[in-house]
């Protein structure tokens, strides 16, 4: 069995096993994501982002940019994020709640900014989107089922049932691989998102409404 039938019948196993936590983190990202834009409606105003955020800052969202330097950027984001949330997975969910939070936010912006700025958002954002917030929801999984293996492992190394690190690491080491599997997942998903934003998700938008002005 090769290498990328390995990988891909651990990634089956993993998303089986772990498809409830995966589908609660999608589902908390879409209703805040919701919440952000709808909740920030009476907030934003045009004179308030005109003041706070010039119109050319928010359009230039829309600006094609370096498919390599998207994937470095979000990429190595994912890295740091998964990494420290051996910290009670907390910068897990601090890091989906973030994007979310942006996301909803920035779809606001541009509601008030941009004729059908709200709409043309939403197809601008669907492209790579089904898969850069797929990667985001992923990570977050990756860093809690992370974090996951730190607690077993803990509870299996001083349990009076295991003698040793050694045989508490043996015990427990599929979930930590299965963490691994997702986080490789996700930066698969990540290459795939980066030159659709980069090179699709405008013409995609500016086909469908014309150029932004601002």
């Amino acid at each position: 069995m090769d290498i990328v039938t390995k990988f891909k019948n651990l990634l089956i196993e993993s998303l089986k096993d772990n498809k409830k936590l995966i589908i609660g983190l999608y589902v908390l990202f879409i209703a805040v994501f919701i919440l952000a834009w709808v909740l920030s409606a009476s907030r934003i105003s045009a004179d308030l982002v005109n003041t706070t955020y010039s119109a050319g800052g928010v359009i230039d969202t829309f600006d094609a940019s370096d498919a390599l330097e998207l994937f470095i950027h979000n990429g190595w984001g994912g890295i740091v994020t998964y990494v420290v949330s051996v910290f009670f997975a907390i910068p897990a969910i601090v890091s989906l709640l973030y994007n979310a939070v942006n996301l909803g936010l920035l779809g606001q912006f541009f509601t008030v900014l941009v004729p059908n700025g709200g709409v043309r958002y939403i197809v601008y954002l669907i492209p790579h989107g089904i898969f850069e917030i797929t990667a985001t929801v992923i990570q977050s999984a990756a860093g809690i089922v992370l974090f996951l293996f730190i607690w077993r492992f803990i509870r299996a190394w001083r349990s009076s049932e295991t003698q040793g690190a050694s045989e508490a690491f043996e015990k427990t080491k599929g979930i930590l691989i299965q963490s691994i599997a997702l986080m490789i997942f996700s930066m698969i998903l990540l290459i795939i998102a980066a030159p659709i934003e980069a090179y699709v998700s405008v013409p995609f938008s500016e086909l469908l409404f014309g150029p932004v002005s601002g």
